[in-house]
């Protein structure tokens, strides 16, 4: 197999180092085009930032359509029996003649897929499947962590019989964690197949963070199906975060497309994340973005070409032993999972959505300040997924089997992701009056002195997304809470005042610091863990 690692900083060739410089070079070449061509052509400048912002609009525009269609699809999901469909991919020919078509575009999937498995066009049963979940944990309470627990027991297609559990915790949590965890597997134990504490202890090879412990406890995983003597390609890993709230129907769905996929071992399977847990509780900032978030992920249900591992993710076991698991160098390793697998197998790799969401908590970390901090730093660490831009220039390069134009355009997709993740926000709503203000014939400039209401009409029109967006983000709130009063609907409104404040310094100025960061080689080789507290009522 192609060595998959990342190197270490003190290995990365002159290549490497100047493809993890080029996002920060291109981005704040992006920040610095509008005014210097407003100080040499004011008239190129307007039409550059004009031409700009119809961009971002135009893709604004797809992506609502899109998170509309991911809405829709997970309304249609939920409403299915996906244990007796997975049941009924063991007999089609026999199932098939207790269904027909509507109008429900899953339920005509499932016909699709029974006619094709009877005429051998789909892959063969593997037999029973094996849930193994794993919970990743470092210094979560277990207010946090005995929900996520009761939630898979409550999944259907979980029970005794299926499905083992597996808590992977820190050492360096100190004896406080061990204890905790110990007392998990007691309670929640007798409950599984299987279930083992998982005690990682950090070694010198590694990074402080989810990878190394997922890492660790996976070949836990593969050491407890061997010893029972279980085809890894019949065990599914689900890989959870502390707050990582399964619903009912995602272990079931899960199991289903993963029977029904072609060449199931090259594949990784995606739920979809709703930020929704805690929303109630929560103040305005962390609920605008925990509801641009649920929207994002949505939306990229729908697009499976740009699907990549999130969060919370499942792949099967044989996969993980062929890739080594998880990379133990990185502070992203559920977004490099995907790339680690691609060069794995060698391009042969894509996600699958899961249409059965995770729900997960908005960030709280206590008190005001402190949440805001601890906001900014968790997107800070997803941005800093601009590190695979690097990875994936240097591995593409080496591996002469992956197809080229595959590999170029995921490549394109990834780098162009960062930038614009980087600049949208500050130039959408900032750069029209740029040229009015620095060129030198500005005040002869029609084109100059038009531009801010040029681009104000265009962003008005912009607005009509915000309302969809608003729209999926009242859809998907859990129900209100008793102890907050029907009056708390209306900040679910006025929060979207905030939007500018959210995009330029939680979204745009988190992910110029990662990228700035990676520029100069001061890189960021610790998880920041994101606070999670129980707010007490």
């Amino acid at each position: 197999m192609t060595d998959i690692e990342i190197p270490w900083a003190k290995n990365r060739s002159k290549t490497y180092r100047f493809f993890e410089k080029l996002p920060g070079i291109v981005t704040y070449t992006v920040y610095a085009l509008p005014a210097i061509l407003s100080f040499i052509a004011p008239t190129v400048a307007a039409y550059f930032i004009i031409t700009y912002v119809l961009v971002w609009i135009f893709k604004s525009m797809a992506m609502s359509v899109r998170v509309l269609q991911g809405y829709r699809r997970l309304k249609s999901a939920a409403k299915q029996d996906w244990v007796r469909m997975s049941a009924e991919l063991r007999s089609p020919a026999e199932a098939l003649a207790h269904h027909r078509r509507g109008k429900n575009k899953l339920h005509n999937a499932h016909i699709d897929n029974l006619q094709k498995l009877a005429g051998g066009a789909l892959p063969n049963d593997p037999g029973k499947i094996i849930h193994a979940v794993m919970i990743a944990t470092y210094n979560e309470p277990p207010e946090i962590i005995h929900p996520t627990i009761e939630y898979v027991l409550s999944s259907h297609g979980v029970d005794q019989t299926n499905t083992a559990f597996f808590l992977a915790y820190e050492e360096r949590g100190g004896d406080k964690k061990r204890q905790e965890s110990l007392a998990a597997i007691k309670k929640y134990g007798s409950k599984f197949a299987y279930a083992e504490a998982v005690e990682h202890v950090l070694q010198d090879d590694e990074t402080r963070g989810k990878g190394a412990n997922a890492s660790f406890a996976g070949r836990k995983i593969a050491e407890w199906a061997e010893a029972e003597g279980i085809d890894p390609a019949r065990v599914l890993v689900t890989v959870l975060d502390a707050d990582n709230r399964p619903d009912k129907n995602y272990f079931a769905a899960l199991e289903y497309t993963y029977l029904i996929a072609p060449d199931r071992k090259h594949k990784s399977y995606q739920p979809v994340a709703l930020y929704v847990n805690n929303v109630w509780d929560v103040p305005a900032v962390m609920r605008l973005s925990a509801m641009a978030n649920t929207y994002f992920h949505t939306a990229n249900s729908m697009r499976l070409h740009a699907l990549r591992n999130f969060s919370a993710h499942a792949q099967s076991l044989d996969a993980l032993i062929e890739t080594d698991f998880w990379s133990v160098r990185t502070i992203v390793e559920d977004g490099h999972q995907f790339w680690r697998s691609y060069f794995a197998f060698d391009g042969n790799h894509e996600v699958l959505p899961i249409y059965a969401p995770i729900y997960q908590d908005a960030v709280y970390a206590g008190g005001y300040k402190k949440t805001l901090i601890a906001q900014f730093k968790q997107i800070r660490r997803w941005t800093y997924g601009a590190s695979d831009i690097a990875y994936v220039a240097t591995k593409g390069l080496k591996n002469k089997k992956v197809p080229r134009s595959d590999l170029l355009a995921k490549f394109a997709r990834l780098f162009e992701g960062h930038v614009g993740w980087a600049t949208s926000a500050p130039l959408l709503l900032l750069s029209g009056w740029v040229p009015l203000f620095i060129a030198r014939d500005a005040g002869d400039n029609i084109v100059a002195q038009q531009l801010p209401q040029i681009i104000g009409r265009i962003n008005t029109f912009a607005l009509v997304l915000v309302l969809v967006t608003m729209y999926i983000g009242i859809a998907t709130l859990p129900p209100r809470p008793l102890h907050h009063k029907k009056r708390r609907y209306t900040a679910f409104f006025w929060q979207w005042l905030l939007l500018p404040l959210v995009g330029i310094v939680f979204n745009s100025y988190a992910s110029l610091t990662s990228q700035t960061r990676l520029l100069f080689g001061k890189y960021i080789e610790d998880f920041v863990v994101t606070e999670k507290v129980v707010k007490k009522q």
